[in-house]
């Protein structure tokens, strides 16, 4: 086990800076630990993060716990192609108006898409889109995000990795949005495309330096607020999660949860719910 934490540890931290220390809880029983670590799913090319704590909490564990495991990963891509789709007959225009629709076709030209992309998707799709493809073209990739750096390195270590949803599950809860609720995330997207820039830079510096309350504002700020977003797709699957997270408890050994930094901040968070529950979730970094 010394041998696999050390392994873990020269291939995370090889340039790491000494003052990154994204946040880490833990919450432990007699002979159950389990360790949790919110992560960004885009970082910016070439950045690192781990240090001695998480490298040492996901070396010793005896599974990776994530939002989806590498099978369901493989299938989420498809499942949300086809569910961003709009029914045949329908166009995004006719759902979110003239001038919403022109705002898309000139971010789709100043990113070098066809004006057109996105007539046919649903608006929740093409500002997910939007918003990838700008931050691509500034330096941020798809690929790097913490998520699959940790899947990555528990399969070659042969780690189990467990799921707490499925790619069905996730999708879905884009598919059951309702028509206000999808435009507004598409609003949203086009009004942080001018600042989206500034937006990441902060965002990844306060994930880095482990500020709660940056991340808190940042990701559960106006957007989540708004026709119950926040509910639907956040603070409902933390209580879920906190309740299959309890039951983990039950089974022993050592487990590394790795979930979206937005669900672990704010005052609906996994913490809060897990400590709701009587739970005596400690951070330790």
């Amino acid at each position: 086990m010394r041998y696999l934490v050390i392994l873990v540890t020269l291939l995370f931290c090889a340039v790491l800076p000494a003052s990154a220390a994204p946040a880490l809880w833990r919450m432990a029983d007699d002979d159950t630990e389990i360790h949790i670590f919110g992560t960004l799913h885009m970082l910016e090319k070439g950045t690192t993060w781990a240090n001695a704590s998480i490298t040492n909490a996901f070396g010793g564990a005896d599974a990776l716990v994530v939002e989806l495991d590498d099978r369901e990963l493989e299938r989420a891509g498809p499942l949300f192609m086809e569910a961003g789709k709009l029914p045949l007959g329908m166009s995004m225009r006719q759902i979110v108006g003239n001038g919403i629709y022109n705002d898309v076709q000139r971010l789709a030209r100043q990113l070098d898409l066809q004006e057109d992309a996105f007539l046919n998707v649903r608006p929740w799709f093409a500002g997910m889109s939007l918003t990838v493809v700008s931050l691509t073209k500034m330096g941020y990739d798809p690929a790097s995000g913490v998520d699959q750096a940790l899947i990555g390195e528990a399969l070659r270590l042969r780690k189990p990795i467990l799921g707490i949803e499925t790619a069905a599950q996730q999708v879905e809860l884009f598919a059951s949005l309702s028509p206000a609720q999808d435009k507004a995330m598409l609003v949203d997207a086009l009004r942080q495309s001018s600042n989206i820039k500034a937006y990441m830079t902060e965002l990844q510096s306060a994930w880095l330096d482990g500020d709660e309350s940056t991340l808190d504002k940042l990701l559960n700020g106006e957007l989540m607020d708004m026709n119950g977003l926040g509910d639907h797709l956040l603070y409902d699957r933390n209580q879920n999660w906190a309740i299959q997270l309890s039951h983990l408890m039950n089974k022993p050994g050592r487990f590394f949860v790795a979930v979206g930094t937005a669900h672990v901040v704010g005052e609906k968070s996994l913490i809060v719910y897990l400590s709701q529950q009587h739970r005596l979730v400690e951070r330790v970094q």
